[in-house]
């Protein structure tokens, strides 16, 4: 298994730029919330656990346009086929171009969504926390 990202070893300042945000939109957020990247932040958030395999990696025709993706087919807890959801494209980028990123490799994405209205809506923040590959 290799751990191609972990937001929690990454410098802060991602943290300090959605902190901002989330102040200058919604400044009574944080009278009931830690602060993002805090440690009463990384030990109080409810992360989701996604797990999956690759199914592409690589150029990709889409709409006319040659783009470089990975696809991922989601799979349940016990990494089976979860038929429900659709695949995930993700543009290959950053951390998604590491060497261990190849077809058939399975996947764990651990992320949280960051709501500051409460809601999910255009305000929420999606964040990968940490991708793992075997």
């Amino acid at each position: 298994m290799t751990i191609i990202f972990d937001l929690k070893s990454e410098p802060c300042e991602w943290a300090t730029y959605i902190n901002e945000e989330i102040a200058a939109a919604f400044p009574s957020f944080f009278d009931q919330n830690p602060l993002v990247g805090s440690d009463e932040w990384w030990e109080s958030s409810e992360f989701e656990i996604t797990n999956g395999k690759i199914s592409h990696a690589g150029p990709l025709l889409e709409d006319g346009e040659l783009v470089d993706v990975i696809s991922i087919e989601i799979l349940d807890n016990d990494y089976h086929s979860a038929g429900e959801y659709p695949e995930q494209l993700i543009d290959r980028e950053d951390f998604w171009l590491h060497e261990a990123v190849a077809v058939d490799k399975l996947v764990e994405t651990k992320s949280i969504t960051i709501m500051p209205s409460g809601e999910l809506d255009e305000t929420s923040i999606y964040l990968e926390i940490k991708v793992r590959v075997w």
